[in-house]
């Protein structure tokens, strides 16, 4: 039986528009900070640390198969952070 962890991970969806791919980046260090848009409003952003020191970082995922792609890879993710609690964020 495979203790898993119930810390939360956040995730976000990285995009390469120039070969029409994103990957997925999962790290636990990520700070939550409030920054004014362009209309004076306060939004919350998310700060997450460079690629290496992230948990989880997936290979390049096709935007035509990101669907299929994206559950394997959430579910490798899973299994590499020892966590089930994973949390996406803009």
């Amino acid at each position: 039986m495979q203790n898993t962890f119930n810390t939360v991970a956040k995730a976000k969806l990285v995009s390469n528009s120039k070969l029409k791919t994103v990957k997925l980046v999962v790290a636990f260090n990520v700070h939550k900070t409030t920054k004014l848009n362009k209309h004076g409003e306060q939004v919350t952003v998310y700060a997450f640390p460079v690629q290496a020191k992230c948990a989880y970082v997936s290979g390049d995922l096709l935007k035509s198969h990101l669907k299929t792609d994206l559950a394997n890879a959430l579910a490798v993710a899973q299994k590499v952070a020892r966590t089930t609690n994973i949390q996406f964020v803009n």
